[in-house]
């Protein structure tokens, strides 16, 4: 039932901004629009989405190999295979199945397995805020999202919290004020001892710099191919490289709404919405919206499934392994 209301939920909110996108669109005008696009973009999108992905899997390659040296190919295929299952299948089912997956092909403990996804998470955020705020500054964008600014910062403050936390778990379990607690419950310690391998290339300066700048690396990609389809699509003079980081700041909070498989609706009404604040004609930010979510979904989602079965899995063996362990999740 858990499970039903979630998807049920996710579906109702993807097909309200699916409507609020295409209202009083005129679809001639967009037919019009994208037979003047360059078919040539396809081709740049596909190697900007091929070299995202490859950041991704040796930013998970980094956090793995603390624990176990992990070989780049095998993070790269499980990382994209996550991203696909997670555009095709509800509950962000992905990280689940890649978190599991990847502990069976490591040998690594579960538990340090998700932690270093956990990671990149809040990394992800962390990275993306900082972005946005500098490209606010350097920018000189206003309105929007903009206005929200100090919630931005309390965010970010609690992200860096947290994740000093993590890579200090070690030091936290070992101190002689806590340690005492910790020696009734070793179970806990063990767990914690797990979990603390995830960050623990946060404890080498040259490791911990690596990742980050893997995951700036990684952002910035995205909005390269936000520039470069903007361009193709004649907007590129008010869709500047700045405001691409503010687009991509701003699908990533209407993705984080809980939505359909790939967030169609989510991630239109969010770049639609913004770009039209700049003064983008709304039947062309439609469309940039839509060839840009079309094109990398299909790349990745694509590529991600051809891995899935390479290890001999499917969708609906996917499902039924782990649609309840996201459930309770």
């Amino acid at each position: 039932m858990k499970t039903k209301l979630s998807i049920s939920g996710g579906l109702l909110v993807s097909a309200a901004l699916l409507y609020f996108a295409f209202r009083n669109i005129d679809f001639g005008k967009l037919a019009e629009i994208y037979s003047r696009v360059d078919p040539l973009i396809v081709v740049q999108v596909f190697f900007v989405v091929l070299a995202e992905m490859f950041l991704r899997g040796l930013r998970w390659k980094l956090l793995l190999d603390p624990a176990r040296k992990v070989r780049l190919w095998d993070a790269f295929r499980l990382e994209t295979a996550g991203l696909a299952l997670s555009n095709v299948l509800p509950l962000r089912l992905g990280e689940i199945v890649r978190g599991t997956f990847g502990s069976g092909l490591f040998g690594i403990p579960v538990v340090t397995v998700f932690a270093t996804i956990l990671v990149e998470r809040a990394l992800d955020t962390i990275v993306l805020v900082m972005l946005f705020v500098l490209a606010v500054r350097f920018g000189g964008i206003t309105g929007g999202v903009v206005g929200y600014g100090g919630y931005f910062w309390v965010l970010l403050g609690g992200l860096l919290a947290g994740l000093f936390m993590l890579i200090f778990i070690d030091e936290i379990v070992t101190h002689h004020f806590f340690s005492g607690f910790f020696r009734k419950f070793p179970r806990l310690t063990s767990g914690l001892a797990h979990l603390a391998l995830g960050v623990r290339a946060f404890h080498s300066f040259r490791s911990a710099a690596a990742v980050v700048a893997l995951a700036a690396g990684q952002w910035l990609l995205d909005a390269l191919n936000l520039y470069l389809v903007a361009r193709a699509f004649g907007i590129g003079d008010v869709v500047n490289g700045f405001k691409c980081i503010v687009l991509l700041f701003s699908t990533v909070i209407a993705v984080s709404i809980p939505g359909m498989p790939g967030y169609f609706g989510n991630y239109e009404f969010a770049i639609a919405k913004v770009a039209g604040s700049w003064g983008v004609n709304k039947e062309v930010a439609f469309a940039y919206a839509t060839y840009l979510h079309v094109l990398g979904y299909v790349f990745v989602t694509a590529a991600g499934m051809v891995f899935v079965y390479q290890m001999g899995q499917s969708l609906s063996k996917v499902w039924a392994q782990f649609s309840g362990k996201a459930a309770v999740k």
